[in-house]
């Protein structure tokens, strides 16, 4: 099942792929062996290969060995070496790192060589690690997330046909994924926090049509008019998109924009032992951040030539262009995405966003689950953090509330959020439903607003019952504001009884109407 889980990350790597024979070809070997670029191969990096043993020896004589993808996110570790191993000039000479990188696209592969110590530190999505994890728990190996690299920034999506403008309309329409992917993850956010009820999501599901392998399966699919929506990753969503006319982008890692996550990962001992070497490494990933946003030419003049596949298949031109696909992490980011300056780690948000959609799919054969708390480890970046006097991050985010007040939704969740009978104020049941429901998906889906709209039923007199949702829903609002939501980002409704979702007539009804709905509403067009 792990080949499964991981190999969906592979459609990652399809990102950067010109070629989806060559890739398909390339994805279907499975190696099990690590795999220089062939161009750039050394006898040390042969060695690597060839090398099976238990545990990381001392790094006394050899490189630091970090295993990346080729996908746009991965690539500063490439300009922080100068190429494909430390170069002159470079931030990790400047480090004094002698360092050695190697692709491994196949993710059992680089998952086995972090087991075998056949390199020091590998790549990994957040939303992979549920079901990895499980693997290196049955070898007894204890590994760790120590620094976060990228987020997907619209290099993922779900794209549909004319007909299925809102999430809500793919009911009685059919989709395809490949499975256990980030674009799985993708469709999975949107499923579960719209209208749709817990029936029409298991539906939903049995009405798509997942790969396990292939990642052109749901854009064929889509191209030939058999589905309605198809969730991809690019180059695929702009192929699939000009496949059909008044096809369009329904959701995408430009709206979630803290949904897809890569990090690096490393053996707990090790991390122990050359925390120096660690410390090396993140502030060669940060230099080389630095260095890549201040000239974005060079870095894909470098890229293009180092990595084969942006060589080969990409060139100077696309390999610019695909650079936009992901974020680049910096020290500030690393800071929020393990929560040293007391935010909630947005780790823990998107771990446990995986965690809680794979468990519900009997083929991730999850067997133990994990705490994200006991997965992450933040001395690497807190040590580079305070060295740096644990500077503030600030936002340069520019919002408009106006879209917030009358944009048309994308999707709409609703939520139980109780209140005493007449008032406004939150009791600690709501709190909790806001906590869970509301604040950890408005935080990943960071390239959205949010309408709150208080709902009543029909019972008492209209004006009270209009005057008290507003109160509610700004309540609502005012509790989202306190807890880190920008406040340009939500605005708050009143409907009162105006906007029912069942009849009045009946108890049930009554209840279904008396409700807070979300209304997520995409900041930029596509």
């Amino acid at each position: 099942m792990e080949k499964l889980t991981t190999l969906s990350k592979l459609m990652i790597v399809g990102i950067v792929v010109g070629s989806a024979v060559t890739a398909a070809g390339t994805y279907g070997k499975h190696p099990t062996t690590l795999t220089p670029d062939p161009v750039t191969a050394t006898p040390a990096a042969a060695a690597v290969a060839s090398a099976a043993v238990k545990a990381p020896p001392p790094l006394a004589g050899r490189p630091l060995r970090v295993a990346i993808s080729q996908w746009p996110g991965h690539m500063p570790l490439v300009i922080g070496a100068g190429g494909l191993k430390t170069q002159p000039g470079s931030p990790a000479a400047a480090e004094g790192l002698d360092m050695e990188i190697v692709f491994i696209e196949d993710a059992p592969a680089k998952n086995k060589a972090l087991q075998d110590g056949d390199i020091d530190a590998v790549w990994q999505t957040v939303d992979e690690l549920p079901i990895s994890l499980g693997a290196y728990k049955s070898k007894g190996i204890d590994v760790r997330a120590f620094m976060q690299i990228d987020w997907s920034r619209g290099g993922d999506a779900c794209v549909s046909s004319k007909e299925v403008q809102k999430v809500e309309d793919i009911v009685g329409r059919q989709s395809a994924v490949l499975m256990f992917s980030p674009d799985h993850t993708v469709f999975e956010f949107m499923l579960t926090n719209s209208r749709l009820t817990p029936a029409q999501v298991a539906d939903a599901r049995k009405a798509t049509k997942f790969s396990m392998d292939d990642f052109t399966y749901a854009r064929k699919l889509f191209a030939e008019n058999k589905i309605d929506v198809a969730c991809l990753w690019e180059p695929d969503v702009t192929l699939a998109l000009a496949s059909r006319p008044g096809a369009h982008r329904l959701f995408s890692t430009a709206d979630a924009t803290e949904l897809v996550a890569d990090v690096l990962v490393a053996r707990k001992s090790f991390l122990d032992e050359h925390a120096d070497v660690a410390q090396k490494l993140a502030r060669v990933w940060f230099a080389a951040v630095e260095r890549a946003e201040k000239d974005r030419p060079a870095a894909a003049k470098l890229i293009s030539t180092a990595a084969s596949r942006f060589r080969d298949e990409l060139g100077y031109e696309k390999t610019l262009a695909a650079l936009s696909w992901a974020k680049w992490t910096q020290l500030s980011d690393n800071v929020r995405f393990f929560g040293l300056d007391g935010s909630p780690p947005a780790f823990d948000r998107v771990y446990n966003q995986a965690d809680g959609i794979w468990i519900n799919y009997p083929q991730a054969e999850i067997t133990e689950r994990f705490p994200p708390s006991i997965l992450r480890d933040a001395t690497v970046v807190k040590k580079i953090w305070e060295a740096k006097g644990k500077p503030l991050a600030t936002s340069t985010e520019v919002y408009e509330p106006e879209i917030a007040r009358t944009g048309t939704p994308l999707f709409t969740k609703p939520v139980t959020i109780t209140f005493a009978s007449g008032s406004e104020s939150l009791d600690a049941e709501g709190m909790a439903a806001i906590n869970q429901q509301v604040l950890p998906q408005l935080q990943i889906a960071g390239g959205m607003y949010a309408r709150i709209e208080g709902n009543t039923d029909a019972l008492g007199d209209r004006a009270t019952n209009q005057a008290l949702s507003e109160r509610r829903a700004q309540s609502v609002v005012f509790y989202l504001v306190t807890h880190g939501v920008s406040p340009q980002r939500v605005v708050a409704r009143g409907n009162g009884p105006a906007a029912p979702v069942a009849p009045n007539t009946t108890p049930e009804g009554r209840a279904a109407n008396r409700r807070t709905d979300i209304l997520f509403i995409r900041r930029q067009k596509t």
